[in-house]
């Protein structure tokens, strides 16, 4: 729920209060005329319990959000860890928590949780027991249900035996190549009415540490009494190895703090201890991977690593300037910002951030006046070469002169006070900004380079972040734990009774268009729009739930605004939307693997839906028709490539479903044709056939036309038209092998289901051919050139109007293919024919539907739901996933539009 105790009483109004009560302060008691500043209020005991346990222990989060979109939580008795996310209302577009997960994650016996933490990915989960213990859990199926992974021997007796095993810092390290893969979006700049934003792809060659295999996880973590221990993935199942960074020979040496970053081919730690002494490591790994293969199967690699530490430098006495009462309370170690991303005349190091925090205790007469504040002390690890003395200089030209190691040092760089408490501190978006999190529920964004907070500035012609572009998260009361979602555009708020609420940023200027004659918000409006839409294509590209940004967006949004967002992301996703002048098998095959064109259009799917109404506006229907043609032609795809191995029963009963689907996608454009070509017949005589069948279809936000014209969605309706004959031929041919007489009477159903169309497949795959062929000679004839096909590819996609270059291929189809292609449709049968089902001229039609395996759900059947679209599928256990067809296994892991599920 909306955490409506966040807006704090306008200023003006507690000063009128006062005045009211006590009289005017003319009389010269005020505080201000007395020059008397009046102390804050005093922290509330909760807060300063949680600095306390911060300053004692790194490791002690009891709230992360992780960047599938789930929000794991301690309960206020560290018995169990819970689950929560945000998710869509379908029928008022708000966003809110679901309930809390029924697959709570329970305390060892005996023991209690202590940390809790997130992979990169946010599908492994590591969550810290008071004994030390570290436990991993792994995402299966929806969000919030993470089982325990399993793991060897020496990794689960890790920990355990004294206060000395409590974990005090933890890293883990980038998957690779995923998390290596993702591009950097520059800054938006706009030149006249266009958006530009450059997109960059990161140097495949520069080093980098990660676990040897593909798409294995390894984290790291230290303890207090100096022992690191590196935590990896063999297959599924978790190893651990350790070794000693020091030997702890008295209590001054015990650790509070550590962090790790990564720095080139290594690894940084740095680690606090009691005595304040900050020690600098460099840690290698070695991972020694080697390659083995199993029978029949493809090889894989195991690993058994070996940890190398080197130990770089000590530095003595650590903490703030000017204020020495301060005690660490985050430790963060925020590596260079790579050369992607690096502005080369402002060059950037490996950096240990140290927030010191004061919180007196008001039950303390001597701290009773003193302020809270945090301070944000920062080091460079700097390699310098040590100057000669200047007697070197005498020596002889044909001595041996002698040659200096480079040291590494600790660079301070100028402290920075402020008068908040600081509970996190996280760098953004390839470490160019950090976010500091304060009690109070802001965010103060600062530039890692120069330090200096990021502040909106009035340029409309450039978007670079959230902040700049006018977002903020509104102040609110102080809270113990929070968590911020990956770019700070939501946080979860724990309360010290265990309550969870959210607050979502604001803009500061309001969506709201100042019409007052003396400020124009066009401008600044625009640039919000942009910005986000950059932001949502951040998180894309970095495969990180981008629902937080999409609920910041009005319900009221203008359609020029919206048409705006959808095509900048459009734009930076950075894909080929023209591939009308490839041939057609290769159009197919760039359609179906295409990956995040996908998720483009779950965005366009979401922002289409009507408030109040859970039905679609005109781009609503052409993203869902894109993401379920999709979803139908990338499954059925194998069954073409590979007939040897898909002509098995098991996989063609399990597509029946999608089957039906497609057969009925294809009557839907049918009908759909036809009853806009008998409308434009009795039309106007002031407005052309072409364009009263245009506005036949405009009129009820029928996207079938757009669907013929946008190349992959007309590669999809060809690959349809094409293969589902094929899949109906196989299943003629496999009846006598059917397991039950059920399996048999379904497979006779789809049969009779497909070959019941009112029109053969061969003739409407030969009317879209005709289109394709025109679409080209138009192109072809008119000389349009790649730039502007691409930008009425990206109109057909997010605008219901046409560009005039495609006027001539409608007045084809209407004069040519369609009329001699419904010579051969069954206008009786297409007219008694029911498609809503399919949902995409209804939402309402598809209620009660598996949105994956495209079949009736019973009601007695646990659900899953799409936390964005509000799709549902049948919860599958992992199981009776193991004995389903590979292709449900991998469609069922995310909704056909690309999001993660939540138990219905």
């Amino acid at each position: 729920m909306n955490d409506n105790s966040a807006t704090l009483p306008d200023a003006a109004m507690l000063d009128a209060n006062i005045d009211d009560l006590f009289g005017e302060a003319a009389d010269g008691l005020a505080a201000e005329a007395l020059g008397v500043a009046l102390p804050s209020a005093p922290l509330p005991p909760s807060l300063i319990f949680r600095i306390m346990e911060m300053q004692n222990k790194g490791c002690c989060t009891k709230v992360a959000w992780s960047n599938t979109g789930s929000i794991a939580y301690i309960t206020s008795e560290g018995q169990k860890i819970a689950f929560r996310a945000l998710i869509r209302d379908q029928k008022t577009g708000e966003w809110d928590f679901t309930e809390e997960s029924k697959t709570p994650i329970p305390a060892p016996e005996g023991a209690t949780w202590e940390h809790l933490q997130f992979s990169g990915i946010g599908i492994d989960l590591a969550a810290i027991d008071d004994r030390g213990v570290v436990h991993m859990h792994t995402l299966v199926g929806a969000l919030g249900k993470m089982p325990a992974a399993p793991m060897s021997v020496e990794a689960a007796e890790q920990g355990g035996r004294s206060d000395l095993d409590a974990v005090v810092g933890m890293h883990w390290l980038p998957v690779y190549p995923g998390e290596f893969r993702t591009p950097y979006i520059a800054p938006a700049n706009k030149y006249g009415d266009t958006w530009n934003t450059p997109i960059l792809q990161r140097d495949a060659k520069e080093p980098s540490v990660h676990h040897a295999a593909d798409n294995r996880h390894a984290l790291l973590h230290v303890t207090r009494e100096a022992k690191l221990t590196l935590m990896y993935q063999n297959e599924m199942v978790w190893h651990a190895t350790s070794t000693h960074l020091e030997s702890i020979t008295s209590s001054n040496e015990i650790l509070s703090h550590a962090a790790i970053g990564e720095e080139g081919d290594h690894l940084l730690l740095v680690t606090h201890d009691l005595s304040r002494r900050f020690r600098l490591y460099k840690i290698t790994i070695n991972w020694n991977a080697a390659q083995h293969t199993r029978p029949g199967g493809p090889p894989f690699t195991v690993v058994a690593p070996a940890l190398e530490i080197g130990h770089l430098t000590v530095l003595e006495h650590v903490a703030a300037q000017q204020a020495y009462a301060a005690r660490l309370s985050v430790l963060r170690l925020i590596p260079a910002v790579p050369s992607v991303a690096a502005d080369h005349s402002s060059p950037t190091y490996p950096t240990v951030f140290a927030i010191f925090t004061r919180a007196p205790l008001p039950s303390d007469p001597t701290q009773q006046h003193q302020e809270a504040f945090s301070v944000t002390v920062r080091w460079h690890v700097e390699s310098t070469v040590p100057t000669l003395h200047g007697s070197f200089a005498k020596l002889k030209t044909n001595g041996a002169v002698p040659a200096q190691n480079p040291v590494t040092v600790l660079r301070r760089q100028e402290d920075i006070i402020t008068n908040k408490i600081v509970l996190s501190a996280e760098p953004q978006y390839f470490a160019t900004i950090l976010a500091l999190t304060a009690s109070d529920g802001t965010i103060d964004f600062r530039d890692r380079v120069t330090m200096a907070t990021i502040e909106p500035y009035g340029d409309t012609t450039t978007v670079s972040s959230l902040p700049q572009a006018g977002f903020e998260q509104p102040m609110t009361f102080h809270r113990t734990h929070i968590a911020p979602s990956a770019d700070g555009s939501a946080i979860a708020l724990l309360n010290p009774s265990g309550t969870l609420t959210h607050k979502l940023m604001t803009l500061r200027y309001t969506w709201q268009p100042l019409e007052d004659g003396l400020s124009d918000t066009a401008g600044l409006l625009e640039a919000a729009v942009v910005c986000l839409a950059r932001q949502h294509s951040i998180l894309l590209t970095h495969s990180t739930a981008n629902d937080e940004v999409l609920a910041l967006l009005p319900h009221d949004l203008s359609s020029e605004h919206r048409a705006l967002f959808l095509r900048e992301i459009l734009k930076m996703t950075n894909r080929t939307l023209d591939i009308s002048m490839q041939d057609t098998n290769r159009q197919q095959m760039f359609a179906i693997k295409e990956p995040l064109l996908r998720l483009a259009f779950s965005t366009q799917f979401v922002t289409g839906m009507k408030p109040g109404t859970m039905e679609r506006d005109w781009t609503g229907k052409f993203a869902f028709a894109f993401l379920n043609m999709r979803l139908v032609c990338t499954v059925i795809a194998p069954l073409v490539q590979h007939p040897q191995i898909y002509m098995r029963v098991d996989f063609l009963h399990s597509m029946r479903g999608l089957v039906k689907w497609g057969c009925d996608a294809l009557v839907y454009i049918t009908a759909s044709l036809v009853h806009a070509a008998k409308q434009h017949k009795s039309s106007s005589p002031t407005t052309t056939p072409t364009q009263a069948f245009i506005t036949s279809l405009a009129s009820r936000d029928n996207p079938v036309l757009h669907l013929l014209l946008c190349t992959f969605t007309r590669a999809y309706i060809r690959f349809l038209a094409s293969c589902l004959p094929k899949y109906l031929q196989s299943v003629q041919r496999v009846l006598p092998a059917s397991r039950s007489v059920l399996e048999r009477q379904q497979l006779e159903q789809v049969f009779q289901y497909g070959s019941s169309l009112p029109f053969k497949f061969h003739v409407f795959d030969s009317m879209i051919t005709d289109f394709d062929t025109a679409l080209r000679n138009t192109y072809t004839s008119n000389a349009v050139p790649s730039e502007r096909r691409t930008e009425i590819e990206l109109l057909t996609i997010t605008d219901p109007t046409i560009a005039d270059e495609l006027h001539p291929v409608i007045q084809n189809l209407l004069e040519g293919s369609l009329p001699k292609f419904m010579e051969d449709v069954d206008l009786t049968a297409l007219y008694f024919r029911d498609t809503s089902w399919i949902g995409i001229e209804s939402s309402r039609g598809a209620e009660g539907y598996d949105v994956i395996r495209k079949l009736p759900l019973t009601k007695e059947v646990q659900v899953r739901v799409c936390r964005r679209c509000g799709a549902v599928m049948e919860d599958v256990t992992p199981e009776r996933a193991r004995e389903m067809p590979s292709w449900l296994g991998h469609t069922q892991r995310h909704c056909v539009c690309g999001n993660y599920w939540v138990l219905g």
